[in-house]
């Protein structure tokens, strides 16, 4: 398996929110690219588009970031079709690699990535090799992902690699300092901003990643570490349950239908 990657056909399925951004880069580049959309309780209903996309393509992402269930069966799916040699990479963000991989009959092929939406050219991706993984399609993922345009980092396995774990944890805390009335999200985003020189403040990354998501990779991190520093705020769920998500849903912290 080459470490250069050739203009051969990519398949990407999964949350819109990845495989719409991903597509786009990797058509930008010339890459014959199938996207394929499935959120949700059922992306299993892709299915059959999926296994006749799978047995063309020389690599697949899979960026389901949750339900759990369902992103296994993609998985499952994925790997029973595609050609032995081709690389999967899947996003694991509520996931290790490792895990992804025990879901697989070719182990060996799996790459796990951490990023976080919104996507762009020179955007930092994380790679991770499972334990049972394969150096040279780590390399070979690397390439791909580096001729696209984004900015790898090679870490060790573990649920929500290095950005996604500390930046939800913070994303968590401000939405705590709100629920304690310390202050409002715009005052501790802006506080953020001019004192951490952070791009965005906390509240209005988690409302562009996602509520939901946030709340998922925060499960996540505490069914894994089980130690409490983790543990999502009420206000968070509270609303996720309401479908205040975010820039999706046109409301989270902040309203996003009027700007």
């Amino acid at each position: 398996m080459g470490t250069q990657p050739l203009k051969e056909r990519i398949l990407i399925v999964g949350a819109s929110a990845f495989a719409e951004d991903l597509g786009r880069m990797f058509l930008d580049q010339g890459y014959p690219t199938a996207v394929l959309i499935g959120e949700g309780e059922s992306p299993i209903a892709l299915s059959p588009n999926l296994q006749a996309e799978a047995r063309s393509a020389a690599l697949a992402l899979e960026v389901l970031p949750f339900p759990l269930e369902s992103k296994r069966m993609l998985i499952t799916i994925l790997d029973e079709a595609l050609a032995p040699e081709a690389p999967l990479l899947s996003l694991c963000l509520t996931v290790s690699a490792t895990q992804v991989a025990g879901w697989a009959r070719r182990s060996g092929r799996v790459v796990g990535f951490a990023t976080l939406p919104p996507l762009t050219r020179e955007a930092p991706v994380e790679l991770a090799a499972p334990l049972a993984g394969d150096s040279a399609v780590l390399k070979s993922a690397r390439a791909y992902l580096e001729h696209i345009g984004f900015r790898i980092e090679i870490v060790r396995d573990t649920v929500g690699m290095v950005l996604p774990r500390i930046l939800c944890a913070l994303i968590n805390e401000a939405a705590f300092a709100v629920m304690e009335g310390v202050a409002s999200p715009e005052d501790i985003d802006t506080a953020m901003k001019l004192g951490t020189n952070y791009p965005r403040g906390p509240l209005e990354w988690g409302d562009l990643i996602g509520l939901d998501l946030v709340v998922a990779i925060l499960d996540a991190l505490e069914a894994e570490h089980r130690n409490g520093a983790y543990r999502a705020a009420p206000l968070l769920r509270q609303m996720v349950r309401a479908g205040f998500l975010g820039r999706k849903t046109g409301k989270g912290f902040y309203n996003w239908r009027t700007g």
